[in-house]
């Protein structure tokens, strides 16, 4: 009797032990989640500062001067927005990597996770739908809790490779905004068109933003090369939330042959067949 009553009183603790821990993960997601939107607000309102700045300096210099070359500081507005763009995804990106870590390890579900920061009334609706819509979804919660360690781990490592190949893109626009908008410039005050010769550039970023695609999925695939292998990985699952999220910046040709390559490894029928 006393033995099962210690026996008893170990698997309680455990579980309340358990609990503790999964009420953490969420209250960490959840704070988590909050400091990001207020980043991203604050780095908003940053750009509405800048861009009002930038606007404002250009049209006063031209006024004072009475010539039209300071209002080329329009150009600067594209790479300033591009810039924002970019950062703002590698601040979801960094979020999105702090939760995959939580959920690959079974320490929180997205499906609890998202009723439980939809709760919050003081968040703004329409960035937290954003959000929430990069993050992969069994549909239900009892669903999602039966995916193992080797399926999560999977999904997450593939939708993180591809919201980085998104910041790849972003950032090779802002760079070319950059190229396009200071060659611009420089040809309009130095009222010459060679400056004009360096846009030939980006002409290459189509061929260098494929090969970083190319070796961000293959990248993926390498960190996982175990999982289709192990005994409890569920591909259909795997394959079914992956392939309903954005791909954007991959072509659909890409996709194909990314989750193909992974039915090869273990031995299911293709995708694309």
């Amino acid at each position: 009797m006393l033995i099962n009553v210690h026996v008893d009183c170990i698997n309680l603790a455990a579980f309340l032990a358990h609990k503790r821990c999964t009420v953490s993960a969420y209250r960490v997601a959840i704070d988590q989640t909050i400091r990001v939107i207020n980043s991203r607000a604050t780095s908003f309102r940053n750009l509405v500062v800048a861009v009002v700045l930038v606007s404002l300096s250009s049209m006063i210099w031209a006024l004072v001067t009475w010539t039209l070359t300071p209002l080329v500081g329009f150009l600067l507005l594209l790479p300033l927005c591009g810039l924002f763009f970019f950062l703002d995804s590698r601040l979801l990106n960094t979020w999105q990597s702090q939760l995959f870590a939580g959920w690959a390890r079974g320490e929180l579900d997205f499906q609890g996770f998202r009723a439980a920061v939809e709760a919050i009334p003081t968040l703004p609706k329409d960035t937290l739908q954003g959000m929430l819509g990069t993050l992969p979804s069994a549909g239900d919660l009892i669903t999602e809790q039966r995916l193992s360690p080797s399926t999560r781990d999977a999904i997450a490592t593939v939708v993180t490779a591809i919201h980085a190949c998104y910041s790849d893109a972003l950032a090779l626009k802002v760079v070319g905004y950059t190229i396009v908008g200071g060659s611009l410039i420089v040809a309009v005050v130095l009222r010459t068109r060679q400056p004009l010769l360096g846009i030939a550039i980006i002409t290459l970023f189509p061929l260098v933003q494929k090969r970083l695609r190319r070796w961000r999925l293959t990248r993926s695939r390498e960190r996982t090369l175990a999982a289709p292998q192990q005994p409890d990985f569920d591909y259909k699952k795997f394959v079914e939330l992956v392939a309903c999220l954005p791909w954007e910046p991959i072509s659909a040709s890409e996709r194909e042959a990314f989750l193909d390559s992974w039915s090869v490894r273990q031995g299911s029928t293709p995708v694309s067949s």
